[in-house]
């Protein structure tokens, strides 16, 4: 696995541009002034607002609500165990981990370095209530009880894997928690602005739970760094207003589209990306795409709503009637998009071998 070399969102936009420009997966130009000819301007307004972010807590610092934010960016993922965790735990994987987080909070379970790095699977299916293991009876042996992991038992393993990775660099570094470490990479320097970008490089060369990076295709470098870059665009969200000099970036519109499993689909589904038919029945009938798959399809949505974007950006109103977009609130809207009605209802792809979606 290679960072990227100089700036880490061109690196993004770029890979993803090489990868799909000869790629299966295709982005159709009439599928997005499809797209935006049908766009309200209204409906957008009101939902590339990231309420679900917002939550009736009550927080006694700056610092307390920004470690809190943090956690919940740095462990969202879990989008493969979609359902058996609405079937084991009667929730969605991102419910799933702002529940795990508001327990953290409200339980008084401390969100720091010393925690993160001794957390074990069984403490996660604790905190964020769901089982990972079941008692059975052999059918042979029916008067014996014997223990097998659940489906979620992964999930666990890997919530368990980021956090320790990221308590062991939190104590290496001689950070108390994620709050401590944001704050001082983020430090205001005279005559500098604070920058989204350089806020990306710095979340994703420290903590390996943010490395969202792939080799394809022998050599292939691709990034997406997915959760590194809504963590960023959270605490712009949250705190720019607070502290400006710490994040109001003023390249936030540099983002990409944070490229999980949902925004692919529902571009897929407005007709906006094209994908090959036995992709389509693999993703019907449920099956894990591998990461080649679950990679080629992401990265075509970054360059999808990148485009989208552009055209917007133009200001032809006989193109769309929405006048200020960026990758951020697109990928906010398409994202409260897929969770409404009938669109839940849309086959989602899944890669379950992964920390990073």
């Amino acid at each position: 696995m290679a960072l990227p070399q100089g700036d880490y969102l061109e690196a993004v936009r770029s890979s993803c541009r090489a990868l799909t420009e000869n790629g299966p997966v295709k982005v159709s130009n009439d599928g997005i002034r499809s797209f935006l000819k049908d766009l309200d301007k209204h409906r957008f307004e009101e939902l590339s607002v990231d309420t679900p972010m917002r939550m009736p807590l009550k927080f006694s610092s700056l610092a307390e609500e920004l470690n809190f934010v943090a956690l919940i960016d740095l462990l969202n993922f879990g989008s493969g165990f979609r359902v058996p965790l609405h079937e084991l735990a009667g929730r969605g994987a991102f419910d799933t981990i702002r529940f795990g987080a508001m327990s953290f909070h409200i339980g008084g379970t401390p969100m720091d370095a010393e925690t993160f790095s001794s957390m074990t699977a069984f403490k996660i299916s604790e905190i964020f209530q769901f089982p990972i293991d079941r008692e059975v009876k052999p059918k042979d042996m029916p008067f014996i009880t014997m223990t097998e992991a659940t489906e979620l038992k992964p999930l666990a393993d890997g919530i368990t894997s980021v956090l320790n990775t990221t308590g062991e660099f939190l104590k290496q570094h001689k950070y108390n928690d994620l709050a401590t470490f944001i704050l001082d990479v983020t430090k205001p320097v005279p005559g500098q602005k604070p920058s989204a970008s350089k806020l990306v490089e710095h979340l994703v060369k420290a903590l390996p739970g943010l490395r969202d990076i792939y080799t394809l295709n022998g050599n292939q470098q691709v990034y997406l760094l997915k959760k590194a870059q809504i963590m960023v665009y959270h605490l712009w969200m949250f705190f720019r207003e607070q502290e400006p000099d710490r994040f109001d970036f003023v390249d936030i519109d540099h983002l990409t589209v944070f490229a999980d499993n949902v925004v692919p689909t529902l571009l897929v589904h407005l007709g906006v990306l094209e994908i090959p038919e036995t992709w389509k029945a693999d993703i019907r009938e449920g099956q894990d795409l591998g990461e080649t798959r679950a990679t080629t399809l992401r990265a075509a949505s970054v360059v999808a709503c990148e485009q989208i974007v552009n055209l917007v950006k133009q200001g032809d109103p006989t193109v769309s009637t929405v006048t200020h977009m960026n990758e951020g609130n697109l990928d906010v809207y398409l994202w409260r998009l897929g969770k409404e009605g009938d669109n839940r209802k849309i086959p989602r792809f899944s890669l379950r071998d992964t920390v990073m979606f």
